[in-house]
């Protein structure tokens, strides 16, 4: 056999262009490959290779030079076999968990895909260990619990440490003369199960109907939100310190119309804030020490930059971790270096209108003011105005567009800004109408959805009007090339053109280069569908480990189920 006269250095550079399935075949053949693909040089490579579209766990996204070339291999594996089902209906039916304290859930949170933490609004915290088999015969074997007090749970945030060993929650909790406060709680995951137990680190008073938005366990910071203004407490052994921001331009019957939804603080620099209608970039204000008997006033900002969503109503989001890379020397136009660039996936709620997947860049060089770049790529769509790229013409583009001879329209340039190059594609794009000449409501709705902490999966609970099935959806989250084939500009929503007057499709065929900005169809897949009559057994919330593939769901009764891949 050639192959096997050729060095194993040859062989292993071969082995570089497989995947992993491909790999374990070959090693059937004969004892000298099979000898040969155990090397952890190939499934170092496999794991390199799927990070750019596969989710990974933490501790594999960096170096592997720790790794056995057993444990590389294992994972790899495990990886494609979760992608390969991640869209495949479940045969098995969700699996309760036990033992849970607390009746109104609040949320859910998944962390490592192991730990669930469900908080529930009457005073109770639930922390299940879902881990490996061999460290229990079912997924509920350690638990526990912590009742935080009769006052009613408003919200709560929740993260891990950088080495993934502490799991740290705060709550907000309300009490009826007025008077709120918060609670910072701290799990050590690596106690034996009979001493896994929730200590309670802090408790500081703050204003009324604050939300808590984030925890940052490395940095010991929580983020609150009231309407549009934002506070930041920063804890530690001795004292806490707070400062709090809120924009300046920010008029009252803007205020009405708007509020935050989430955030995100980028190192010690900026603070990402999603709003109801808009995007914003603050700069960090510093801390000082707070009042005991309230936060601090707000100080006006202006943000550094602002993207505007004058189209969409958003009710709630979910966002990734945030990826940080420095900027190398090509890319900061400064003479300093220290450039930073930040990368975010979001994924939106509109109730009216659907689920829409943006990617958010900010770079920030070293010395000069950021750039931020938002790009809607992909959108699940609950309405039929909504212009979307064919699939079909997506296939056939790289055809057409080679034998187009139509002349085209003038580019803008890549210094145009992006909300402005947003506004002129649309412009030009022929007007997107119904049969019925308005829009139409699909029958469906999103009851609760869930976006992995890398942005690359996605899970929610879909529901028509007039039925008792609940049909839970999984889906890909990918992104797009920046550039794509005009003419596949067409809705997958039974949308036609009406105006005669307009470029037909083969006219556009020539402006490849702006399609980039129209977003995809984001194709869900149903794995699983429950009919329920009661109004108790209605799914409210969800969770997802994107790693493993487990989805958690949560009814209106407070009970936990963990839907599995068959992994």
């Amino acid at each position: 056999m050639f192959l096997l006269s050729l060095p194993t250095e040859v062989i292993l550079e071969f082995f570089k262009y497989l995947n992993a399935f491909d790999i374990l075949s070959l090693r059937q053949t004969c004892t000298h490959l099979a000898a040969v693909s155990k090397d952890k040089l190939i499934w170092s490579t496999q794991i390199q290779k799927q990070r750019t579209r596969l989710p990974v766990p933490p501790n594999f996204r960096k170096g592997l030079e720790d790794w056995s070339a057993d444990a590389l291999e294992a994972l790899a594996i495990s990886n494609e076999l979760v992608d390969d089902l991640w869209l495949v209906p479940r045969e098995s039916p969700p699996v309760e968990l036990h033992n849970k304290r607390g009746e109104i859930l609040l949320g859910l949170e998944i962390f490592s895909d192991r730990w669930i933490l469900a908080v529930y609004a009457d005073g109770f915290m639930n922390l299940w260990d879902i881990g490996s088999p061999e460290e229990g015969e079912g997924p509920s074997r350690r638990w526990c619990f912590v009742h935080t007090g009769n006052d009613k749970t408003a919200s709560f945030r929740a993260g891990l440490d950088d080495m993934g060993e502490k799991l740290l929650t705060v709550i907000t909790r309300a009490h009826l003369p007025g008077t709120w406060a918060a609670a910072l709680y701290e799990i050590l995951l690596s106690d034996p199960p009979s001493k896994l137990h929730f200590a309670l680190l802090h408790t500081f008073l703050i204003p009324s109907s604050r939300i808590v938005r984030q925890l940052c366990p490395p940095e010991r910071i929580i983020a609150f939100s009231h309407l549009g203004s934002v506070e930041l407490v920063q804890w530690s052994e001795k004292n806490i310190a707070s400062t709090s921001i809120s924009n300046s331009h920010l008029d009252e019957m803007e205020e009405m119309f708007t509020t935050i939804l989430s955030l995100r603080i980028l190192g010690d620099r900026y603070i990402f804030v999603f709003k109801t209608r808009s995007i914003e970039l603050y700069p960090m204000p510093h801390f000082t020490v707070a009042d005991p008997r309230g936060s601090p006033a707000s100080p006006s900002f202006s943000p550094s930059l602002r993207h505007v969503f004058p189209s969409y109503n958003f009710r709630d989001v979910q966002i990734s971790d945030v990826q940080t890379e420095a900027l190398t020397e090509e890319e900061d136009s400064s003479s300093e270096s220290g450039g930073t660039h930040y990368i975010l996936k979001m994924l939106a709620s509109d109730i009216i209108q659907g689920l829409f997947y943006f990617v958010v860049e900010i770079t920030v060089p070293s010395g000069q003011l950021p750039i931020l770049d938002v790009r809607l790529t992909a959108i699940y769509a609950m309405a039929n105005h909504i212009p979307l790229q064919s699939r079909t013409q997506q296939r056939q583009s790289q055809s057409i567009s080679e034998t187009s001879r139509f002349p085209t329209w003038p580019t803008l340039t890549m210094t145009t800004s992006a909300a402005v190059r947003d506004r002129a594609i649309f412009e030009r794009l022929p007007m997107l109408r119904s049969s019925s000449g308005t829009p139409v409501r699909s029958s469906s709705f999103v009851t609760t959805y869930a976006m992995g902490p890398q942005g690359m999966r996605a899970v929610w609970i879909e529901r028509k009007r007039g039925s008792t099935w609940k049909q839970i959806v999984s889906c890909r989250l990918t992104t797009p090339p920046l550039s794509s084939d005009f003419h596949g500009v067409i809705s997958d929503l039974d949308v036609k053109r009406q105006d005669p007057d307009v470029p037909t499709k083969e006219d556009l065929t020539c402006h490849h280069d702006e399609l980039g900005l129209i977003p995809q169809a984001l194709d869900g897949q149903i794995i699983y569908s429950i009919q329920t009559y009661d109004l108790r057994e209605d799914i409210i919330y969800c969770a997802l480990g994107e790693v493993s593939g487990k989805i958690i769901l949560g009814n209106r009764s407070g009970d936990v189920f963990v839907l599995e891949t068959g992994v």
